[in-house]
């Protein structure tokens, strides 16, 4: 994979697509083969707007003989190369910023404690050197408006935060209306997602206000084993019948992300130093909360004290 490759596919989106760029947009792709074209896509999901990967191939492309000839060149290429890795796909709202159903912290772009420490510790899986980093892609249900302009606002909310490079997977209006619509859209944008990078596993990180408890179990159900582990940020307080229910289809509820952190370890998918990296800041993220009230800040710290104390049984 050459740079030269990147700017010429990135050049081609710009503006209007038509066919004969298109046409170059495939012959560049399916001229690249093996690990070298994971390198390129993963070059080309790492675009600071919304001119992603997904977004050239299923939008930039509207001609669906040249996508299906782009779809077929990825999937046979992949096939040599077994699992690579894991992509990590992560819901925004409630589950990285509390906006909506989570109410054990301040509402606004200040992330939950430990969420973008459990991410990285899941990009980074269980190895000291994995094959690629930076494999964050964000499933959102907002729509994508015109020039991509909730990807552009929440992709400067999250570099806020700290996450240096993602992409975004949006919604659309038609899946607004209900969580099982929610559900559905996210749920294509995974079928999607998975096209375009089939040599990886996925791990899905959502909450439990807005349907993704649903995308979890229809990601467990059709995609058993390219999609192990579905990690659900608790908002809603589940009783503990239900989320064992659910545990034993793969998706796991958890009220902190270090608790999420020690699952993750018990089931072979993060380091313990990781772990332990996800404790620290953490707690250094919980003292710094701006907390409403003294009874809110004691709720969450009990939360945290009980997780804390059983990723420092698992890490002795």
């Amino acid at each position: 994979m050459s740079e030269e490759h990147v700017q010429a596919i990135h050049a081609l989106q710009e503006g209007w697509t038509r066919r004969h760029e298109e046409e170059q947009v495939a012959d560049i792709i399916c001229g690249v083969e093996g690990e070298e074209l994971t390198r390129l896509k993963n070059a080309l999901n790492r675009r600071d707007d919304h001119h992603d990967l997904e977004e050239l191939v299923f939008g930039d492309i509207d001609d669906e003989a040249i996508r299906e000839r782009i779809l077929a060149h990825i999937a046979a290429e992949a096939q040599p190369l077994g699992r690579l890795g894991v992509k990590v796909l992560s819901d925004i709202d409630d589950t990285i910023f509390p906006m909506v159903h989570e109410r054990r912290y301040p509402r606004g772009h200040t992330p939950v404690p430990g969420s973008l420490a459990f991410l990285q510790a899941l990009d980074d899986g269980p190895v000291e050197s994995p094959w690629s980093r930076g494999d964050l892609t964000f499933l959102t249900a907002r729509p994508e408006v015109a020039f991509g302009l909730i990807e552009s606002t929440s992709k400067n909310a999250l570099r806020e935060a700290g996450v240096a490079s993602s992409s975004i997977l949006s919604g659309g209006l038609a899946f607004l209306h209900s969580k099982d619509a929610m559900a559905d859209g996210k749920l294509g944008n995974v079928e999607r997602y998975r096209q375009l990078f089939p040599e990886y596993g996925i791990v899905f990180v959502g909450d439990s206000g807005q349907g993704d408890v649903l995308v979890g179990e229809g990601m467990r159900e059709a995609h058993p084993e390219a999609i192990p582990t579905i990690f659900i940020h608790d908002v809603v307080s589940t009783p503990q019948p239900e989320r064992d229910r659910l545990a034993a289809k793969g998706v796991h509820l958890v009220d902190t992300y270090v608790g999420a952190a020690v699952q993750a370890s018990r089931l072979g998918m993060v380091s313990l130093h990781n772990v332990k990296t996800v404790v620290a800041e953490a707690i250094s993220a919980l003292d710094s909360v701006s907390w409403e009230s003294p009874e809110q800040e004691h709720a969450t710290r009990e939360l945290f004290l009980r997780d804390v104390d059983a990723a420092h049984t698992l890490v002795r």
